[in-house]
């Protein structure tokens, strides 16, 4: 009986609410990317508060290493305004992309997750809205981190008072 296997964990209901958190902040506040949210609540969400904070860490430290190389290939694309040019220009991001997150210290699928936010940067718009595009990406992945960690947080506590309460209910 104990070892029936759950169709929704915790981790999941947790996620499920992150996700909602971040629509209603992103409604408010329309500048904050509502995919990059959702997508580091549900990337970043763990089991315990430690892991949570570690990989909202690590989440963030990717889209940053991959947002500055895309700004770099972005402000040089801007130098040259050739096309064959850019297309180089962005295999050599994603070498350096690949080693920055290296220099780092960034573990293993990582690393190709930060070369998705390079992409992103150097693809998803055309000319300067390139870089805010990164800026509002980073801003929109440390919010669902935020709150991936708060809940993370607030779950164990919650968890934590009701096992101290059945605890000490038990001993009376």
């Amino acid at each position: 009986m104990g070892n029936e296997k759950k169709w929704i964990t915790n981790v999941e209901v947790r996620i499920g609410i992150g996700v909602t958190l971040c629509l209603f902040i992103c409604y408010f506040f329309p500048q904050i990317q509502r995919l990059a949210a959702c997508t580091a609540v549900v990337m970043c969400t763990q089991d315990v508060q430690a892991a949570t904070r570690k990989s909202g860490l690590i989440r963030l430290l990717g889209v940053i290493c991959g947002g500055v190389v895309g700004i770099v290939v972005v402000l040089l694309d801007g130098v040259f305004g050739n096309d064959y040019i850019f297309f180089i220009l962005c295999g050599i991001g994603v070498v350096l992309n690949f080693l920055l997150c290296k220099l780092v210290k960034m573990p293993g699928v990582t690393t190709r997750v930060s070369v998705i936010t390079f992409c992103l940067v150097v693809f998803l718009l055309e000319g300067n809205l390139r870089i805010n595009y990164a800026v509002n990406r980073f801003i929109g992945t440390l919010v669902g981190a935020l709150i991936a960690w708060g809940l993370t947080a607030l779950w164990q506590a919650i968890a934590f008072r009701g096992s101290k309460n059945k605890g000490s209910a038990g001993q009376e």
